[in-house]
């Protein structure tokens, strides 16, 4: 049986984003894991003066540390941004199981559909992107990531969120220019059962991402909730979101 699942938070957000989405995930009898990635759980003004140029490979070194101090390999579930990080993970390391919420694409995926670009095209218009934190915008992110929630749910959320590493959204979304190649995921080395989920109303990572995710992973499973944005973590499509989670985990653990 599975003891722990590790869940990899998005972009802008940190391990308290996840609120009641986390905590319904212990009814399963899980420990849950919610950490922050690096300097996500500063601040919005110290985060601001560290994260610009923090890269991919610092976020997995991190968690392929933490994932090693667990007494069991867990699952892991990342959410757009925390999928690639899983996934970059999972190839280090050993888990049970992966979910990937709205996958954010992998260097192998084409990635340029119109209502991504204006999700983060505001950010690359700056000189120096590649060094510079990514502050959340709200227009897009109430636009293109939280579509279909309330307009409270929008608010609460986005008074969270913290800025976001310019280093590792050059290295993901222009893996070309990267001569690290942090991005590039061995699909080889992750033989594990994969979950992937996505909203049909998904605009800051279309559901083709999704698909294309899925085509990587042989032992992978696709679902697609109808009517969800991007965040269908929180708000009225929660329910739904864990009872697939729910299910999948129970098949594997037979």
């Amino acid at each position: 049986m599975t003891k722990h699942i590790v869940l990899i938070h998005g972009t802008w957000c940190n391990g308290n984003t996840w609120g009641e989405f986390a905590r319904k995930l212990e009814d399963y009898h899980l420990t849950v894991h919610t950490p922050s990635l690096r300097y996500h759980d500063l601040s919005y003004e110290e985060c601001f003066e560290k994260v610009g140029t923090v890269s991919l490979t610092d976020y997995v070194n991190d968690l392929v540390d933490y994932i090693g101090q667990l007494d069991d390999e867990p699952i892991i579930l990342g959410h757009s941004l925390g999928c690639l990080i899983a996934q970059l993970v999972a190839a280090r390391t050993r888990v049970k199981g992966m979910i990937l919420m709205g996958p954010a694409p992998t260097p192998d995926i084409f990635a340029f559909y119109p209502s991504m670009v204006k999700s983060f095209i505001k950010h690359f218009l700056r000189w120096g992107f590649w060094k510079k934190p990514m502050p959340p915008y709200k227009k897009p992110f109430f636009t293109y990531c939280m579509n279909e929630q309330e307009y409270e749910a929008k608010e609460k959320i986005f008074s969270t969120l913290v800025p976001e590493s310019g280093l590792v959204y050059t290295q993901m979304a222009l893996p070309f220019f990267d001569k690290e190649k942090a991005a590039y995921v061995d699909y080889t080395k992750i033989t594990c059962p994969v979950l992937i989920i996505t909203g049909s109303n998904d605009k800051m990572t279309v559901s083709a991402i999704a698909r294309k995710t899925a085509i990587n992973y042989p032992k992978s499973l696709l679902v697609s909730i109808t009517g969800a944005d991007h965040m269908y973590c929180f708000g009225k499509y929660m329910p739904k979101t864990l009872s697939i989670i729910e299910h999948w985990i129970g098949q594997i653990n037979r």
